[in-house]
């Protein structure tokens, strides 16, 4: 990966593309990453805010649209997770018990990208975070 690439956390996804609960800082700072390719985003996001959605701890009407839009209209790769950061994400330390983060942790990790996150127990681990 790119030196200075991201990996947005789900709620920095959520957070930044509905420009809310963030710094301008936050979303000036962001869109210009994404102008450059330098953000990614797991499917384990899509799934975690689906739940979220099916739960009705988040107001989403069309998950898929969502979804659909932010990949079609922006320069947000996808970083899909492989069988070794998956097991990885077992084996790191009980921390955090969210296995949604614990993936994203890895992931991070082994591609070398910084976890945009402001999720405390996050920064427990050996992965670099970032949040403006």
């Amino acid at each position: 990966m790119k030196k200075d690439s991201y990996l947005f956390d789900t709620h920095a996804l959520i957070f930044w593309s509905n420009k809310e609960s963030v710094s301008d800082d936050f979303i000036k700072f962001f869109d210009r990453q994404e102008q450059k390719g330098n953000i990614f985003v797991s499917p384990i996001s899509f799934w975690e805010i689906a739940l979220l959605v099916k739960k009705g701890k988040i107001e989403m009407k069309d998950t898929h649209g969502w979804k659909n839009e932010i990949l079609s209209n922006t320069n947000i790769k996808l970083i899909n997770p492989t069988s070794s950061e998956m097991i990885d994400s077992t084996l790191l330390p009980d921390h955090h018990k969210d296995p949604f983060d614990r993936l994203l942790i890895a992931q991070a990790f082994r591609n070398k990208l910084l976890l945009v996150t402001k999720d405390k127990k996050i920064q427990k681990y050996a992965v670099s975070t970032f949040w403006i």
